[in-house]
């Protein structure tokens, strides 16, 4: 983890795949859904604006707990959309956020020490976590760069 830092992010229009899935599900979007929403973006005619976030909506850790995943690109709308996906905003987000680096295996250490900062500084968190994927290397995961978000109030 590079920083840790509070953030609010203002609201952003994506192009974005929502289901309901469990833990255990998550593996069969990996390399998919993104490369779906990006020929879909492209072939719409819209304007890309941000690398891909999954938006995780209830998630508790637990393999069998179902929640809402929400795989998103940014993009910008200029014209009337008919694709196969939906254009809608996340909404702001206010959250702690850090930069983890290296493979994803990892991830749950850096959602640890983000949830002890939360309670180390009296925040509430929220049911909603983001994960932008700024860099992916599916090759050398140690080039992964990953911003994780945890939403407070």
């Amino acid at each position: 983890m590079i920083y840790q830092e509070i953030k609010l992010i203002l609201p952003i229009t994506v192009l974005s795949f929502k289901k309901q899935v469990s833990i255990q599900d998550l593996q069969e979007f990996v390399r998919i859904k993104a490369r779906e929403l990006y020929y879909d973006a492209i072939h719409s005619n819209l304007e890309v604006m941000g690398p891909v976030y999954w938006v995780y909506y209830g998630m508790d850790g637990n393999p069998q707990t179902m929640f809402t995943l929400e795989i998103a690109l940014p993009v910008l709308v200029s014209n009337g959309y008919s694709g196969d996906f939906t254009i809608s905003q996340l909404a702001p987000f206010k959250c702690i956020s850090a930069v983890h680096k290296g493979g994803w295996e990892k991830l749950p250490e850096t959602y640890m020490k983000l949830y002890g900062e939360i309670g180390q500084a009296g925040y509430t968190p929220m049911n909603e976590c983001r994960e932008i994927y700024i860099n992916i290397d599916f090759k050398n995961a140690e080039n992964n760069i990953t911003e994780v978000q945890v939403g407070i109030q």
